[in-house]
């Protein structure tokens, strides 16, 4: 009988990548080339041309920075004409561009990457590392994402995954696989909180723990707050301080502003374990051609006087979600820690004081996601392998004529699901198409939430079924029916050529005008079928 492939598990960072393998029943962290845990989500271009990925491409982010690219998964998945990207572009000394169907992309040496590409060479070199290491071809990964990613960014690194040379099983939300990690093989009947600080992202789940079913319960996050932010505090400090004692600004200084991110998150990280830190670069600027040098101290307490208003808002978060589904914090059996960030001691002092009782010891924050997402995979197939209901973390909606979105599937309910119409017909005879713009996010007005693309079928599909079928892994997929097939339900892919103008042209006028009364909806409002017409017939 032939031995089950083996299927890796990998936990894609927006700071590191690990990748981790069962054996036995025991899931471990392959090492990296340079005997790490970890490998650095970076991707450079050397100076003589050549792609570089990793500890080596982190080593010339000081040296090359506008050749660097760093967090690129807060980028993944975004239209380039997005609020978010917007606001991105100054975050990074690298240059983001408008790709493919509209998606924000990145320039490295002149050329064009689309962001699945830069992380297709994260994974691609995952993938070798793990092949070296256990001796033999993998071709198989379960890969986890934030709990709070849209259906966009879910299929990017799906497509990443695939680009790298992975069939890959399963995508999996980060909390999720850390619970696995946790209570796989435990018989534990718990509700548990899991609470992931990592480099990029925020993401908090609540999940009813029964044996090996794992259930999510609700999910809720911020993929704008993370460690990277926390750093950013620290650089901001070192900036205002720096010019204080010296009069000169560094925050244009190409060649200073690595070295001083490089210094603030490792005195952050210091901080961890001391009261107290001085932080010290040697020639970061220079006064009238004579060098200065960096010489600033930090203490815990003024780091968490920087940083206390992020600490806030990931509870504000935890308690919304809590909120949704009804529950205290009190009922909480177990808090779970994931991501490097949720080191701080101020945030597990928070912790203990907001639930009534200390983090869960004994889950690794680094590493159990990816240890989870092994253990997933390990178990696909098997006779007892683990139950996971998944949630999905925003709400999927259609664009209304007044700049609103209707729901189309709720957040919080569990896949697989599938939402069901009939096709109206076009108000205009000569019209050839139907289209509905799609949405995902918890704004009730289109510019604030992310575009997925818009549904367009010929006008003579009046009448026929559409089916919006959420799968298991919370990603969404668009069936229309066609009579003349078998089966007669297909899929549709979402277009996107020619319609970030349209999408731009919306956010402009949702902007411009004034939020309609509260009440005004509910007058509007004449069932999720009547609301479907009346945005098919708006054209």
């Amino acid at each position: 009988m032939a031995d089950k492939p083996r299927i890796v598990g990998i936990d894609l960072g927006t700071t590191n990548t690990l990748v981790a393998s069962v054996r036995n029943r025991i899931p471990k962290i392959v090492p990296t080339d340079r005997g790490n845990l970890i490998l650095p989500s970076v991707v450079a271009l050397s100076a003589k041309g050549d792609l570089l990925v990793g500890g080596v491409a982190k080593d010339q982010m000081v040296t090359n920075p506008k050749n660097t690219l760093y967090g690129t998964k807060r980028l993944i998945g975004r239209k380039y004409h997005s609020k978010v990207v917007e606001e991105l572009k100054s975050y990074f000394n690298y240059d983001i561009v408008e790709g493919p169907d509209g998606d924000a992309a990145v320039m490295l040496g002149g050329t064009m990457y689309t962001l699945p590409h830069v992380s297709s060479l994260i994974l691609g070199q995952i993938k070798t590392i793990a092949e070296q290491f256990l001796g033999g071809p993998i071709t198989e990964a379960v890969i986890s994402v934030p709990a709070y990613y849209n259906d966009n960014q879910r299929n990017a690194v799906k497509e990443a995954g695939r680009l790298a040379g992975f069939d890959v099983k399963r995508i999996v939300s980060e909390p999720t696989a850390a619970a696995l990690a946790y209570g796989f093989n435990r018989g534990l009947n718990q509700k548990i909180l899991v609470y992931d600080l990592g480099g990029g992202t925020f993401d908090v789940s609540v999940l009813q723990l029964n044996g090996n079913v794992f259930e999510v319960l609700a999910t809720g996050g911020d993929t704008f707050l993370g460690g990277v932010d926390f750093d950013n505090r620290v650089m901001d400090y070192l900036l205002a301080q720096f010019y204080e004692q010296t009069k000169v600004d560094l925050s244009q200084n190409p060649a200073a502003l690595p070295r001083i991110k490089n210094a603030a998150e490792s005195a952050k990280i210091d901080l961890t374990l001391r009261l107290n830190v001085l932080i010290e670069l040697p020639y970061v600027g220079e006064r009238k051609g004579k060098p200065l040098d960096l010489r600033i101290p930090l203490t815990r307490d003024e780091l968490n006087d920087l940083t206390k208003d992020l600490v806030e808002r990931t509870f504000t978060i935890c308690d919304r979600v809590l909120e949704e589904k009804g529950l205290k914090p009190s009922e909480i059996d177990e808090i779970i820690l994931v991501g490097g960030q949720s080191r701080m001691p101020l945030v597990q002092q928070r912790i203990q004081e907001h639930f009534g009782k200390p983090p869960r010891k004994g889950v690794h924050p680094d590493e159990c996601v990816a240890l989870g997402a092994a253990l997933l995979g390990d178990s696909l197939g098997s006779i007892d392998s683990v139950e996971l209901f998944d949630a999905l973390s925003m709400p999927i909606s259609y664009g209304l004529p007044d700049g609103r979105v209707k729901h189309i599937i709720e957040k919080n309910v569990q896949g697989p699901l599938t939402r069901s119409f009939r096709l109206p017909s076009p108000v205009d005879p000569s019209s050839p198409y139907i289209e509905m713009d799609i949405f995902q996010g918890d704004s009730d007005y289109m510019v604030d939430n992310e575009y997925l693309g818009t549904v367009r079928v010929a006008a003579a599909s009046a009448g026929r079924k559409i089916d919006f079928h959420l799968t298991a892994e919370c990603l969404l997929q668009v069936l229309v029916e066609d009579p003349t097939k078998s089966p007669p339900m297909n899929p549709l892919a979402l277009a996107t050529r020619d319609t970030p103008e349209i999408l731009k042209k919306a956010i402009e006028e949702a902007l411009s005008r004034e939020p309609p009364p509260e009440d005004e909806p509910k007058k509007a409002s004449g069932g999720l079928f009547s609301s479907l017409t009346r945005v098919f017939r708006r054209k």
